[in-house]
């Protein structure tokens, strides 16, 4: 009966995982709720997104980590200089740091938890980077669009249904 039950106990696991749920970053517009497309990551994995601040017209990166099955935090943020809307005090939480490498000051060790985050593509400089990939948004989608950012799961071949391709071309 034993010999039995590890014959098949080991496939089975094996092609729950194949078949089984995978963590997918979501790109959707947040008004029209309708999802622009997927990338496949891994959970711990970083992603980043990258702008020219409006106001103090200097980059801005900001690195999210993908969190077991609860979603993403923000990880670290970057930019070239203080000003209108940059955090500036970071004293008060623990395990933060703040550095300058490259010109950028990084506040990094921020562990701050999100279920989802939104972007206002206004201009075309924001780009989204996954691993050795990226995208700019605006090949993606209309300038305006509120893109909303989430971790979703979805069975493995889901990518080839609703993934992005490397030109950064959505496949609905």
């Amino acid at each position: 009966m034993r010999r039995r039950l590890t014959k098949w106990f080991i496939p089975l696991v094996l092609g729950l995982i194949l078949i089984g749920p995978h963590p997918y970053l979501e790109l959707s517009d947040f008004h029209r709720q309708e999802q622009i497309g997927v990338v496949p990551i891994r959970i711990q994995d970083y992603f980043q997104i990258e702008w020219i601040h409006s106001v103090e017209r200097t980059p801005w990166r900001e690195t999210y980590r993908v969190v077991g099955f609860s979603g993403m935090e923000l990880a670290e943020t970057s930019f070239r200089s203080f000003g209108a809307g940059v955090p500036a005090n970071f004293q008060d939480q623990q395990g933060v740091q703040v550095s300058v490498r490259d010109g950028w000051i990084t506040v990094s060790g921020l562990q701050e938890k999100r279920d989802q985050v939104l972007y206002l593509i206004t201009r075309d400089d924001y780009l989204l980077q996954v691993g050795e990939q990226t995208w700019r948004l605006s090949d993606l989608l209309p300038l305006g669009t509120s893109l909303e950012l989430s971790v979703g799961w979805y069975p493995w071949w889901y990518r080839f249904a609703s993934g992005l391709d490397e030109k950064g071309v959505a496949k609905y």
